[in-house]
């Protein structure tokens, strides 16, 4: 009767711990949009954010609600914090997007950067190299005609 005593014992105490690990444990919903991040609280009160997985550079993003921004392309690691414990590690990656577009605007043309790096810009007539532009994200630069080949500029 005794063992039946204590195993019962053993058991609440293991629902117990459980159910207060699922209160306690900090959560938060993550959603990614290209380069704009959106971290919404469950019960955590911080994001802790880095680019090494070790997270040897943290950012500490609080968070009471919801907060969104936007990142630089490339792998982040992140954890939720409620003061009391840390989740587990999770990851996501931000992917470059090189993009260029002709816009004409009052019998001009701007080259505009519609990605989310920085582009270095080559402009060439009849196949010879004569103009080199930088463009940032969503900036823009009037151009004249010829042919224009963009690449990331690291």
């Amino acid at each position: 009767m005794n063992h039946k005593i204590f195993i019962i014992g053993q058991l609440i105490f293991l629902i117990l711990i459980g159910i207060a690990i699922f209160f306690i444990y900090p959560r938060v919903q993550f959603n990614l949009d290209g380069n704009n991040v959106n971290f919404k609280s469950i019960n955590a009160n911080v994001v802790i954010l880095s680019a090494n997985p070790d997270f040897s550079n943290p950012r500490f993003v609080d968070i009471n609600d919801s907060v969104s921004f936007n990142l630089k392309p490339g792998k982040y690691y992140w954890k939720a914090s409620n003061g009391v414990i840390e989740s587990f590690s999770n990851e996501f990656n931000i992917d470059s997007e090189v993009g260029l577009e002709i816009i004409e605007k009052n019998d001009k043309k701007i080259l505009q950067n519609v990605g989310n790096v920085r582009v270095n810009v080559t402009k060439t007539t009849e196949g010879r190299f004569v103009g080199h532009i930088i463009l940032e994200p969503d900036t823009g630069e009037e151009v004249e005609d010829g042919e224009y080949t963009g690449r990331q500029n690291e």
